[in-house]
């Protein structure tokens, strides 16, 4: 893995599990795309001021997972 040139998927970005990892994935300087249902929250908007690149998704929605997934 190329930390600098590859991406990692968090589905669940702005629960306990997701953000943890999120974060650290980010501290160690990988690139990070944040999956959350609502772009918006203050937990979505923390990840993206720390360097995640976010995305709307959601498991019930297929097309959604589709975009999140392309380039990862």
């Amino acid at each position: 893995m190329d930390k600098n040139r590859d991406i990692i998927l968090i589905t669940g970005a702005t629960g306990n599990q997701g953000s943890a990892i999120a974060y650290q994935l980010l501290s160690n300087g990988c690139r990070v795309r944040a999956m959350t249902r609502d772009p918006q929250s203050a937990a979505s908007k923390a990840l993206v001021a720390d360097g995640a690149e976010l995305v709307k998704g959601d498991f019930g929605d297929p097309e959604s997972l589709e975009d999140a997934l392309k380039g990862v």
